[in-house]
């Protein structure tokens, strides 16, 4: 019998140019920057370098104002638990179409975007305790800030994934719930950069996961949208709907805080009324309603963009 163990003498290194096989099945899409690897060097070892629970101890500074003005206190725990809720909806979502996957290289990325979608959840549950919210107080604070507009829309995005329909799953989670994060994050880091520059690095951090996580949906949903059958007039009513709910939605924000958030701003716009909320636009130059239409305007224009951009 062969003695297939090579002894140290024998150890050759791979030849430089030599032809590696690909470790994973990977149905029509190319997964090389989606790998647990990609992962590790793009999250743990430059993302979170230095960091505890996605802040930078150094860097670490609130104003006076989010722990002592009741309004902004406020107001600050609404918009971590408004995150919280999508975050919620991701990892519980995300961890089942694991095993919906079409291929192994999809099934590795899932896995690892639970665990991004996951950390997420923990840093903004953790930022809530930072500021005395107890478990049960940040559930509460959950479901009071879920309208029913808010809820019909998680709730559509949780019905592909119950049905096991991967392609309408990934779209609404990598597609539309994530691509919806683009402007969002973009002003809710910039809302808060002046009271606190430690919620601002959180929601960077997080915003950086999401883009490579809708690069992964563009990816994947582009393979299906090709094929030409049903699955792909399926993804088109369903976009169609999703861009109706994201629409109430925000109309129904509107009408639930916005008073709140322009309270704020007029108290404080010695303090924030220079920060860019828009390119070109500072915070003394648009209300605070209409910086909601214009968030809207801006994710509906995100929507259309990636809508193409996949080919529907």
């Amino acid at each position: 019998m062969t003695d297939v163990i090579a002894s140290n003498s024998e150890l050759i290194e791979t030849p430089a140019g030599s032809e590696v096989m690909e470790k994973f099945i990977a149905d029509g899409w190319n997964p090389d920057r989606f790998d647990i690897q990609s992962w590790l060097e793009r999250t743990p070892w430059r993302n979170l370098k230095g960091t505890k629970y996605g802040i930078d101890p150094d860097q670490a500074r609130t104003h006076s104002a989010v722990r002592d003005d009741r309004l902004v206190n406020q107001i600050y725990k609404l918009d971590i638990a408004t995150f919280l809720t999508a975050e919620r909806v991701s990892y519980l979502g995300i961890s089942k179409l694991v095993g919906h996957s079409p291929d192994e290289a999809s099934a590795v990325f899932l896995a690892t975007q639970t665990v991004d979608e996951a950390r997420h959840y923990e840093i903004f549950s953790q930022r809530l305790a930072e500021f005395g919210v107890s478990p049960q107080q940040r559930d509460q604070m959950m479901q009071d800030v879920t309208t029913k507009e808010m809820r019909k829309f998680y709730d559509l995005i949780a019905e592909q994934v119950d049905k096991g329909d991967f392609a309408s799953a990934m779209m609404a989670h990598n597609i539309v719930l994530e691509g919806m994060a683009y402007p969002i994050y973009r002003y809710e880091s910039a809302y808060w950069s002046a009271f606190d520059p430690s919620l601002t690095q959180l929601i960077r951090g997080a915003f950086a996961d999401e883009v490579h996580h809708v690069k992964f949906g563009e990816a994947i949903i582009k393979r299906y949208t090709k094929l030409g059958d049903e699955s792909r007039n399926r993804m088109l009513r369903l976009a169609g709907e999703f861009h109706q709910l994201m629409t109430d939605v925000f109309e129904a924000t509107i009408q639930h805080y916005i008073h709140l958030y322009q309270l704020v701003a007029n108290e404080y716009m010695d303090l924030i009324g220079g920060i860019e909320i828009f390119r070109g636009k500072t915070m003394r130059d648009v209300s605070e309603v209409d910086q909601v239409r214009i968030l809207l305007s801006e994710i509906q224009i995100e929507h259309q963009t990636r809508m193409q951009r996949i080919g529907l």
